[in-house]
């Protein structure tokens, strides 16, 4: 998928090292219970990512910035075992990606791509109530608190929204 400025694409092997670096920084995994990760952890998130996408023919794929090829992050759909039920939209980009609209910009195709070609009826997004900047993305993306709850010990907010 493609927007105005970004290009949407599964994860790939050549996104390790930017990948890996984007989950090593603490400001970015700040709100994570894994705090940083290192880079066989990353590596293991960057193959199931993978795995998950070649499966069920979506998931969280990388977001490319189109004008210079740019790896900023991830974003996209998948499974959450907590909500096994219900597609979780998220997003996580390196902190030189904060503050543009990358984040809305591509959770909007996402949410276009779920709700039209893959005809889902709800999307949720699982945060921790500190995570006020992916709190606001969420809100910016219309949707709304859904549940407060307490999943292996950590205390979450669960965001959803129907499809029109």
């Amino acid at each position: 998928m493609t927007t105005e400025r970004l290009t949407l694409r599964p994860i790939e092997p050549r996104d390790a090292d930017a990948f890996a670096a984007m989950n090593a920084d603490p400001a970015v995994m700040e709100h994570f219970t894994t705090g940083p990760l290192d880079r066989a952890s990353s590596d293991r998130m960057l193959a199931k990512m993978r795995e998950q996408h070649l499966r069920d023919g979506y998931g969280l794929a990388a977001v490319e910035r189109t004008a210079d090829g740019a790896f900023l992050g991830f974003t996209g759909i998948h499974r959450h075992c907590w909500y096994p039920d219900d597609v979780e939209i998220g997003w996580r980009l390196a902190t030189h990606a904060w503050g543009h609209g990358y984040a809305t910009e591509a959770a909007t195709a996402w949410l276009e791509h779920a709700f039209g070609e893959l005809r889902l009826r709800r999307l949720i997004s699982i945060t921790v109530p500190a995570n006020t900047r992916s709190v606001a993305v969420m809100r910016r993306l219309g949707f709304s608190l859904w549940e407060e709850a307490t999943h292996d010990g950590l205390d979450v907010v669960v965001y959803a929204r129907d499809a029109a």
